[in-house]
């Protein structure tokens, strides 16, 4: 057992259980859900909890917990690393405000609070996951099957492999009217997990609507989601998440991603791409969507695009880059396929890099598209560098009028 992550965990969790009302289950309750049958779970019986979900994992069905209780679990259900018994089976947890979470006592042992093997099937509905914390993935919820939150909260999980709240591995993941809040994964002596918030592997699916992914940190790569396979944001929202020492704070994306009428704000990388690091063999499709406020410490303060990034209807401001590309950086690699970034219809404006590129920064064999209803304006200390045809590269109006 790491001690590293023993005392990672015990401050977190001591955190949590002084103020268990700091990590709400949803921001309303369930509507319906006095109709809905199924087996009622007297508040704070974990041992009726594991009952009935072992019966629904043969019969299926619902189980309804009460209103604003949280289910404290000290140890993992038959040391299988999961405080619930595995979802094998069509379940449904329906909650008023209701947490499950990692007990706080001192010398508990690690496991994360639910587990959805291959084939099984599970919809959380007000429901809070928090405190899980493990020597792997997924802390919160490690995902094989089907999984389903509705104004649900994933909160406070803590891993050192992918998926500080939620790990998907090949299946299907939904989130809808959620919040994936303040999850990590760090470094435990071996190598350093990705995706703070969550992770989504080359066969998974992941689906984020009317969300919020926010306050989550990695050591390395996707302070909020590190993505392989399919990703499709919309209506959401995604701020405050950090990759420490690496790329993408907000997002990682290595597969497919497409993002649309959202917000992705106030998100820092260490390395590139404060908001968004596609990576090579990469595709990003966005939609409707404001940039604002990133931070990368090297290139790209909101977008570093090794891949194909088209963003249209889009506004990118106000971000910053300790190196180039304050707004965008278009980073060709020797050897790789063309990155190609095109814009339509979007504005790259007032945002700053310390070297060239204030707006875009294109590498020397890297392709930039802009349409005519696109605009570079107001980037310091260039809108733009390298071949970005239709760019006004000259110094912004404010860096001219202080040159002068």
């Amino acid at each position: 057992m790491n001690k590293r992550l023993v005392l990672a965990g015990s401050a977190l969790m001591a955190s949590l259980g002084l103020c268990a009302a700091a990590v709400p289950a949803a921001a309303e309750p369930v509507n319906g859900s006095d109709d809905v049958s199924g087996v009622s779970i007297d508040c704070g019986d974990v041992a009726g909890l594991i009952d009935a979900v072992n019966q629904a994992n043969i019969d299926g069905g619902t189980i309804k917990l009460a209103e604003r209780c949280a289910y404290r679990f000290e140890d993992d259900f038959e040391d299988s690393g999961n405080a619930l018994p595995a979802i094998t089976g069509d379940v449904t947890i329906l909650g008023k405000d209701s947490t499950l979470i990692r007990s706080s006592q001192h010398g508990a042992s690690l496991f994360r609070l639910l587990a959805v093997n291959e084939g099984g099937s599970l919809t959380l509905k007000g429901v809070t996951v928090a405190g899980g914390l493990v020597d792997g993935d997924g802390a919160g919820i490690a995902n094989a099957g089907t999984l389903k939150l509705l104004r649900s909260t994933v909160a406070g999980n803590q891993a050192t492999g992918n998926g500080g709240g939620i790990s998907n591995e090949g299946g299907d993941v939904t989130l809808d009217e959620s919040r994936v809040i303040n999850n990590a994964v760090f470094d435990a002596d071996t190598d350093a997990g990705d995706g703070g918030g969550l992770s989504n592997n080359a066969d998974g699916t992941l689906t984020i609507k009317s969300s919020t992914i926010a306050g989550n940190s990695s050591e390395e790569d996707g302070g909020g989601i590190e993505n392989w396979g399919t990703l499709a944001i919309d209506g959401s929202r995604i701020v405050n998440n950090v990759a420490r020492d690496d790329d993408g704070g907000a997002i990682h994306n290595l597969g497919t991603a497409t993002i649309d009428n959202s917000k992705i704000t106030e998100n820092w990388a260490g390395i590139d791409g404060g908001a968004i690091d596609n990576g090579e063999d990469a595709t990003l499709d966005v939609l409707a969507t404001t940039f604002s406020r990133n931070v990368a410490g090297r290139d790209g303060g909101a977008i570093n695009n090794e891949g194909t990034a088209t963003l249209t209807d889009s506004w990118v401001k106000k971000n910053q880059a300790g190196r180039d590309g304050g707004g965008i950086n278009n980073e060709q690699e020797a050897g790789a396929d063309t990155a190609e970034l095109t814009l339509e219809g979007t504005k790259v404006s007032e945002n700053r890099a310390a070297g060239v590129g204030g707006g875009i920064n294109n590498w020397a064999g890297g392709v930039v598209t802009l349409d005519e209803d696109s605009s570079v304006t107001e980037n310091e200390p260039t809108n733009c560098e390298g071949d970005v045809p239709g760019c006004d590269a000259v110094a912004s109006a404010a860096v001219q009028q202080n040159k002068g």
